[in-house]
């Protein structure tokens, strides 16, 4: 690739912290919360203008496999709150332990208004339309997070800096060690998870469309509905899509929302690639279009349907990770290992979108998440969170 020479400048320091979090999403949220009510200075920093990262940017508004016997701190506050907001749609809290998949969706404006008081009765400053572009590097150390906004760039400095960004962008593009293994086995083996996406249709006759299924039980059970309608129209060429139906949940009077698209990665291709996200945001629209035409055309109560609202972002599934102290394995989540030094404890297995067509979810007994998978391997204050670590799903080490 051709390059230039950037013209060297100085950059204003915006501000001073002991923490900054550098991403809004669930993960960020929990470790801005926990660190400013410890006492610590902190600062997060979110490119978009609301909390929530996927579940609010990319509607992809759930909690899944969240159990009250065995997870606890701000996750359950979150969702306890949410509940005495009004903001559960689907609450299958006291579920979790009879299925082996279950997730408690919410509303995102109302999730996004609460996360805002949160973070001010914590005294977290936030900073929305902020991105974290790079990092101030000293020795083993990182000094601070170089910013952009509307206002310019600038520096925060900080003692300590959470990667939250779900994409380790602060790492990767700071020269820090990072993991970008991608499919984990096979004849696939490292291809990248496709791009997802979830969109919104209103104008829905909820109840004609669940007399619907009722009548046609062989077509809407399991995961994947419509299978029969999404068969025919792939056959006669009328369809774009690459799942063998379509998930429809109708959680608000008026509206469904559906889910279950994927846009696949080539070999060679990548979720952090502008070219290929750019051709993956295309894709999932034709995909939405298609689903949409044929949902409208064919199932009884959307005949006066509209589409409401698409995502912001795509779902990213597989992008960079740091490279921790520790990689959680296979057999970690499996035999569901304990670890001295364990932060958490998740009930979430392996949730791959291969590289095609294929979704493979994995029943797993709960697991400890170490402390050391948090860590980064070779920076002293850089801590990960979420699936930046070294210790979600998409990393587990085949």
């Amino acid at each position: 690739m051709k390059t230039v020479l950037e013209p060297q400048r100085e950059v204003p320091v915006f501000e001073e912290a002991d923490v900054i979090v550098v991403g809004g999403g669930p993960a960020g949220i929990g470790a801005a919360l926990a660190a400013s009510r410890n006492g610590a200075k902190t600062v997060l920093i979110e490119k978009f203008g609301a909390l929530g990262g996927m579940q609010t940017q990319a509607m992809s508004s759930t909690f899944s496999l969240i159990d009250p016997a065995v997870q606890g701190g701000v996750i359950t506050e979150v969702i306890e709150r949410l509940r005495a907001e009004g903001g559960i749609l689907r609450d299958a809290s006291s579920r979790t332990r009879q299925a082996a998949f279950t997730s408690t969706s919410f509303d995102c404006e109302v999730y996004k208004f609460m996360l805002d008081d949160m973070m001010a009765e914590a005294g977290v400053k936030l900073l929305y339309h902020t991105s974290g572009v790079g990092a101030l590097r000293e020795n083993n150390a990182l000094k601070g997070v170089f910013i952009e906004c509307i206002q310019g760039r600038f520096v925060i400095l900080g003692k300590v800096i959470v990667e939250s960004t779900g994409n380790a962008d602060i790492a990767w593009k700071s020269g820090i060690p990072c993991m970008d293994d991608g499919h984990g086995r096979g004849p696939k083996k490292g291809r990248h998870m496709g791009l997802g996406c979830r969109f919104y249709i209103s104008g829905v006759d909820n109840d004609r469309f669940a007399k619907f299924k009722k009548e046609k039980p062989e077509d809407w059970t399991g995961l994947y509905g419509g299978r029969s309608i999404v068969k025919k129209a792939k056959a006669e060429g009328r369809y774009h899509g690459y799942r063998e139906g379509l998930i429809i949940h109708a959680r608000k009077p008026g509206i469904a929302m559906i889910e279950g698209f994927n846009s696949p990665l080539a070999e060679g291709h990548h979720g952090w690639m502008i070219e290929d996200v750019t051709a993956g945001e295309i894709d999932l629209r034709k995909q939405v279009r298609s689903a949409f035409k044929l949902i409208k055309e064919n199932v009884p109560g959307f005949e006066h349907a509209s589409v409401e609202k698409t995502g912001v972002i795509p779902i990213f599934r597989d992008t960079h990770r740091i490279l921790g102290e520790y990689i959680l394995s296979e057999d970690d989540i499996y035999k569901g290992r304990a670890f001295n030094d364990a932060i958490a404890v998740s009930n979430m297995g392996p949730d791959i979108y291969g590289p095609d067509e294929e979704h493979v979810y994995e029943v797993v007994r709960p697991h400890d998440i170490p402390y050391r998978s948090l860590i980064s391997r070779e920076t002293d204050n850089l801590v990960a969170a979420g699936a930046t670590a070294a210790d979600s799903p998409a990393s587990v080490a085949r």
